[in-house]
């Protein structure tokens, strides 16, 4: 009997543990995200194609020859020294502030919605460099 109860006691507390998990434990953010400018067709910022590991963008196609510009796209508010199309940025982000629901329209670029973020410790420089020296 006792034997069976600790059974059950072990079986409850690992599916206790395994169902808990699915609203308790977020997937871990990395330090910084790394992405490449896409387009500089969105008239609110640069178009950056986010790592795909860290689903914080949309995918975008955009309007001018409907090109595809990637499945985790997004708009960045303070766009002005991200430089050219393919440039390889390290960064971290919050949603911008530029009102409910801002993003990179269709009139803008972007046959589809992407979401605005602004970016921070901005870099050309891989963080796993930054963060060996």
């Amino acid at each position: 009997m006792l034997r069976l109860s600790s059974s059950l006691c072990l079986a409850a507390l690992t599916a206790g543990s395994l169902l808990g998990c699915k609203k308790d434990c977020a997937k871990p953010q990395p330090d910084c995200y790394n992405g490449t400018v896409v387009a500089t067709t969105c008239m609110l910022g640069v178009l950056v194609d986010v790592d795909p590991a860290y689903p914080i963008g949309a995918r975008a196609v955009s309007v001018y020859g409907n090109r595809f510009l990637g499945n985790n796209v997004v708009a960045v508010a303070n766009s002005a020294s991200l430089g050219n199309l393919g440039h390889r940025l390290y960064f971290t982000y919050t949603k911008a502030s530029t009102g409910p629901g801002m993003a990179c329209l269709a009139a803008d670029g972007t046959t589809t919605p992407v979401p605005f973020v602004t970016l921070s410790n901005l870099s050309t420089v891989s963080c796993d460099s930054v963060r060996t020296n």
